[in-house]
């Protein structure tokens, strides 16, 4: 009962509980960064779209948390300089939204990000990265003994390189996903002076020391909509009330589902699974709809609000100053009748990794799978800004989530079993509720 692939590449929004804007309690006062203070100016004379560059940074440092938090990587103001100085009047539309991935990367936040999609063209390979080596994969989705080396003539690692340039990574799951998707990609490939043509690559592989090299097409993969966004849910083995939560999404098909579980539950039901791999997120309270059809009830997370134009135009907040909540992880309660477990892999991402770090830290259960590629503790409820000269959006957190247990694994959410790649969580988690 495998999963299909999902790969994350679209920035989710993150629409979670207790983040009202009209409660001013915590709240004090820094000032925005706006278009008339930051600094920025842009003259007719300049190329078209260094003006938006321009507007993004102010935006930018006038939204995002990190900015008055202190979180700023040491390399950022380099970065916002070579993003300014490398918009000439010969940038396409293409190339600048190229420019802005590989800007915003810095801030290692995966809900900050641009809409504006890749080239669809990837390599007919599956591959998986594990460290700074690619290897082939078996059927099953294990790592084979095939170690890819060189696509069109570049070194493995130069290319990953490329890829953590313009795809954040937040922790090593989230970068061993990105090197696995995009180093076969069309584009990345070209960025990183790969010798290849549009139709395919010549791909060195290497197995016990003797290498061979062969011709591997391009085909186009729709990797946004790979997967369908629902829910489902079925009794496996009579004792088992068994949910696929494909996305966080707080509906009416949620609401039904979430129904039934409360009826199974109270019919007698004691053993729960809750599946989100492959789940990118979405709304939070979701996953606080199917702990409470359980008689549970999550941790509560910490969270930094922080205020500015962009979110008053949108939220109806202040326009600047910020609201905090501490981590509560007392909060949680546990329904010691009913033994429940989540699934969990690398794209799990969003809201989804908050059910299982709900699940975690509030003690309600087991965690089994992967580690996650967004970090438990992470930036996330994105505003979505569109550029104006340009019309490229983007999309810009104005929220900092802290994980309910604080000594726990800030980066890493590590399941409480750990599966091995190529094997079925699900089935896994079967033979331990047993």
């Amino acid at each position: 009962m495998q999963k299909a692939i999902l790969t994350i590449l679209t920035v989710m929004a993150v629409t979670l509980f207790n983040t009202g804007c009209s409660d001013l309690r915590n709240e004090t006062q820094t000032g925005a960064v706006t278009a008339e203070n930051s600094g920025y100016s842009a003259s007719s004379r300049e190329p078209a779209y260094l003006a938006d560059a321009y507007e993004l940074i102010s935006v930018l440092e006038g939204t995002h948390p990190a900015f008055v938090l202190g979180d700023i990587p040491d390399g950022y103001e380099q970065e916002k300089q070579e993003f300014i100085d490398l918009v000439t009047k010969d940038t396409t539309k293409e190339e600048f939204a190229l420019l802005i991935r590989k800007y915003l990367a810095v801030l290692k936040d995966a809900h900050t990000g641009v809409y504006t999609g890749s080239s669809t063209l990837f390599l007919d390979m599956d591959c998986w990265a594990a460290g700074n080596e690619m290897f082939l994969l078996n059927k099953d989705g294990s790592l084979s003994e095939d170690r890819v080396t060189h696509i069109g003539g570049v070194p493995v690692s130069r290319i990953f390189e490329i890829v953590e340039d313009y795809f954040v990574a937040e922790n090593d799951a989230a970068r061993e996903l990105n090197n696995s998707t995009w180093a076969l990609n069309h584009d990345v490939l070209e960025l990183a002076g790969c010798e290849i043509t549009n139709d395919s690559a010549v791909v060195t592989i290497e197995r016990e020391s003797m290498a061979n090299t062969k011709n591997v097409k391009f085909v186009s993969k729709d990797i946004y909509r790979s997967y369908p966004y629902k829910v489902s849910s079925q009794r496996i083995g009579g004792d088992i009330f068994y949910i696929d939560l494909n996305a966080c999404q707080d509906d009416k098909d949620l609401k039904e589902h979430a129904k039934r579980l409360k009826d199974a539950v109270k019919n007698g039901i004691t053993k729960v699974i809750i599946d989100v791999r492959d789940n990118s997120g979405g709304n939070s309270m979701a996953c606080v709809r199917l702990l409470n059809a359980m008689g549970m009830e999550p941790p509560g997370y910490g969270c930094f609000i922080r205020y500015s134009e962009l979110a008053r135009k949108i939220h109806r907040c202040p326009s600047e100053g910020h609201k905090q909540y501490d981590p509560d992880r007392a909060r949680a309660r546990k329904n010691e009748k009913i033994e429940l477990v989540v699934l969990a892999n690398e794209r799990t991402f969003s809201s989804a990794t908050m059910m299982a770090v709900f699940v975690q830290d509030g003690g309600l259960g087991t965690v089994i799978g992967r580690p996650s590629s967004n970090s438990p503790s992470n930036y996330g409820d994105v505003l979505p800004y569109k550029l104006p000269v340009s019309g490229i959006e983007v999309a810009i957190s104005y929220k900092r989530w802290l994980r309910p247990d604080t000594e726990a694994d800030q980066k890493v959410l590590w399941p409480d079993i750990v599966t091995d790649r190529g094997e079925d969580a699900l089935k896994r988690a079967i033979e331990y509720l047993s």
